[in-house]
């Protein structure tokens, strides 16, 4: 087997790797369902198979604003590929929420926000853990929490963006797994035709 060919099968055995190194997580999400300002019931696992960007906020807070600012150019990057909700948090959450439905949604028009908005009903925020706002949490495709930001992330949406950059599976778009797999079968006719064996 000449250099080139080992250095081709290695290279997609570390891409590999990374790729399923990725897939780690840290816990479960909590489950739970609200209706949003809208009047429309959701779930967080509706959105099994979609990159989840879960924020608690308030609206008379001033670094919840600029958090959702910041999820603002976030879901511009990636579109559909991530969900952003947004739960203003309850009357006995810090002391600091009671928002109405219509608070939440001159919020929302204020911020330019085009996500999902809803009320704390459910004490969302305790199953969260959630003791400063704003709290916002990354929740991956298969539900499980990666990363947690207590206030305004602190470089901005760049560290958002890194983090779900990960997240947001690109080694599983089906044009990079049809190029890993012809490079593998690549790499292993060439192996094939050099020795002369049955793969």
């Amino acid at each position: 087997m000449d250099t080139r060919t080992v250095s081709l099968v290695v290279a997609i055995l570390l891409i590999s790797l990374l790729s399923f190194g990725r897939v780690r997580a840290q816990s479960i999400a909590p489950s739970f369902t609200l209706t949003d300002v809208d009047d429309n019931e959701f779930s967080v696992s509706d959105f099994r198979g979609t990159a989840v960007v879960l924020t608690f906020m308030a609206t008379r807070i001033i670094t919840c604003k600029l958090q959702v600012l910041i999820l603002n150019n976030v879901s511009r990057y990636f579109g559909d590929d991530v969900a952003i909700i947004l739960v203003g948090i309850g009357n006995e959450t810090l002391w600091v929420g009671g928002d109405t439905d219509e608070q939440l949604r001159q919020f929302r028009e204020d911020c330019g926000f085009e996500g999902i908005v809803a009320r704390d009903t459910e004490g969302v925020a305790g199953d969260y853990n959630v003791t400063y706002i704003p709290t916002t949490f990354i929740i991956d495709q298969a539900g499980f929490i990666r990363h947690k930001h207590v206030g305004v992330t602190q470089t901005g949406e760049s560290a958002l963006l890194e983090e779900l950059q990960v997240v947001v599976p690109e080694f599983s778009s089906p044009v990079i797994l049809l190029a890993t797999v012809m490079a593998l079968t690549l790499a292993l006719q060439q192996l094939k035709r050099k020795k002369g064996i049955e793969i």
